[in-house]
């Protein structure tokens, strides 16, 4: 996909006319109110719209001030600014302006925009499909529905007929299904609430489109039959340079070996370390002369079965298989083998598994690694070679990022620090994960349903939205901010000292510590690690509280 991305400087004006504020719209219907009430959380809802009788029409002008905070919001430019250009006779707003120079909008053709006239439906249409087109998405990876079905069809203009024909295709325009009416006018709230419907699709549509690349670009390595969920870590882990050779154009569905799994180990230790290791020696075992074998046994990731015999071509048991992942952790400075943080207990055949694997298997369940479907843990059954290599990935961030903020060892921490500690490291590990609007994980995320889900894992629960998270939490003022705090913040420039409202909140992450955060940040970045101190966020942040009381 070819797409500039916007790099001009906030403009002041547009900022002026599309700050959100304090949602006081009024005579919303009961099947709109929770689509507006969701545009307004996302800060979707310009200053014009924000106060709205959302029963009257909306105007050009205001479509255009929703579409460009929508558009910024799927480029990750939010803030940005038009030029100076001024493109019409009878107006100077710059979010018309803007959207014109983006190619979302046009005008009627003599100098007139019109920013005071009531939308058409089909002119509703035609801005959201010029805007999602401009922004990353390709129409022609969709096969369009005929609107014939629809008695009044020939009704469209045909400037509106191809974007027409899209929003009924992937769902903008619902209703009785037998008419358009494509030249009446747009409600507010039923402008709103189809182009949440719009905003939706492009975020699955987007994801989708990502992990299709992916696929085609780990497939052209000569990998074989990796499953969906395996895609992004499998690739992942390739770029990284963690994948070895022996397991080359192999068939990612297959059982992993004995062998295969001392290869990747050995190979990641090079890659943490930055000093490959080579075996002393290759008599080890009386089986196999193979060095990575042997690497890894002298490095005391992996043993054999006794009397000299390691078994390579052995296929690895799940239990074998998180023996091996903790005792690669520990090698790699990660100072626990076992919690009792997590239970097997809980898992209907958790009693299955071995006195010997049982601390191990605690301790994947606890760091995230070994996900499944929490029922069942499976210790005796096969793990795949794409199965090994994901959790194998989450092992290794989730250990590289406890070192990072440990680079002396575990220090002495009571059992709240410990915890927090724990949860930040879990949070790292899912950078470079998909945003997606409603995404609760855990393999893809919007920006309160991230924040949940890291808690959540620890044994914490509260709100799903991020203004409901942030009155379930204790208030921290800026300067008193800890690591494991929620950081929140707003789609204009202030904080809760100039307005107290903690309606104004749209976005939250999950605060690190000297500054940092993660969050999912949205549809072009997804879970991302920023600095509080960036003109955007230093200047949106709204507030922060605790969700971990002493």
């Amino acid at each position: 996909m070819k797409k500039k991305l916007i790099a001009l400087l906030l403009c002041l004006c547009i900022a002026a006319a599309m700050i959100p504020a304090v949602s006081a719209y009024t005579n919303v219907s009961g099947w709109a109110k929770e689509s507006v009430d969701a545009m307004s959380t996302l800060g979707f809802l310009p200053a014009s719209l924000s106060a709205a009788d959302m029963s009257r029409n909306i105007t050009r002008g205001q479509m255009c001030q929703m579409a460009v905070l929508v558009y910024n919001e799927i480029m990750g430019t939010p803030g940005v600014g038009p030029d100076s250009t001024k493109n019409f006779d009878d107006t100077s707003d710059p979010a018309i302006n803007y959207a014109y120079e983006q190619g979302i909008v046009g005008g009627y053709g003599d100098g007139r925009f019109g920013p005071n006239d009531p939308l058409t439906r089909q002119d509703f249409f035609k801005i959201t499909y010029n805007m999602m087109a401009t922004a990353f998405w390709d129409p022609h990876t969709v096969e369009m529905r005929t609107i014939d079905g629809f008695d009044d069809a020939s009704s469209v203009s045909n400037y509106a007929v191809a974007a027409t024909k899209a929003m009924v295709t992937i769902g903008v325009v619902q209703g009785d299904g037998s008419l358009l009416r494509p030249k009446d006018y747009t409600s507010c709230e039923q402008a709103i609430t189809m182009f949440l419907r719009a905003y939706r699709y492009m975020n699955e549509w987007m994801n989708a489109q990502s992990e299709e690349n992916k696929k085609i670009e780990i497939y052209a390595q000569g990998f074989s039959n990796i499953s969906t969920w395996a895609i992004r870590e499998v690739k992942e882990m390739d770029e990284k340079g963690m994948i070895p050779s022996v397991l080359d154009n192999c068939d990612m569905s297959q059982p992993i070996t004995r062998a295969q799994m001392c290869s990747i180990a050995v190979t990641a230790y090079g890659k943490i370390t930055g000093e490959p290791y080579t075996a002393k020696s290759t008599n080890h075992f009386t089986d196999t002369s193979d060095p990575d074998v042997n690497a890894a046994f002298e490095l005391d990731i992996v043993g054999g079965y006794g009397n000299g015999v390691f078994g390579p071509s052995d296929t690895l048991t799940r239990e074998q298989f998180f023996r091996i992942m903790a005792n690669f952790m520990k090698v790699i400075g990660y100072p626990r083998d076992d919690t009792r943080a997590a239970t097997l207990s809980t898992y209907s055949d958790g009693y299955k598994v071995a006195d010997w694997a049982a601390p191990a298997t605690r301790l994947m369940i606890y760091i995230g690694a070994a996900r499944g479907d929490g029922k069942n843990i499976n210790p005796q059954g096969q793990t795949k070679i794409e199965e090994a290599i994901a959790v194998f990935l989450r092992c290794y961030k989730y250990t590289v990022a406890w070192k990072e903020a440990h680079p002396d060892g575990e220090p002495e921490l009571d059992e709240q620090a410990a915890l927090i500690s724990d949860l930040l490291a879990f949070a790292k590990s899912f950078e470079g994960y998909p945003y997606v609007y409603g995404g609760n994980g855990p393999n893809s995320f919007d920006c309160s349903g991230f924040v949940l889900y890291v808690y959540r894992h620890f044994g914490y629960s509260f709100a799903r939205g991020a203004q409901e998270q942030y009155m379930d939490g204790m208030h921290v003022d800026f300067d008193d901010l800890l690591p494991g705090d929620l950081v929140f913040f707003t789609s204009y420039g202030g904080n809760n000292w100039t307005n107290s409202s903690f309606r104004n909140i749209t976005h939250v992450g999950l605060y690190l510590g000297d500054g940092y955060f993660i969050h999912a940040s949205n549809p072009t970045r997804g879970v991302v690690i920023d600095t509080l101190w960036s003109g955007y966020y230093q200047s949106h942040f709204w507030g922060a509280c605790r969700m971990i009381k002493e």
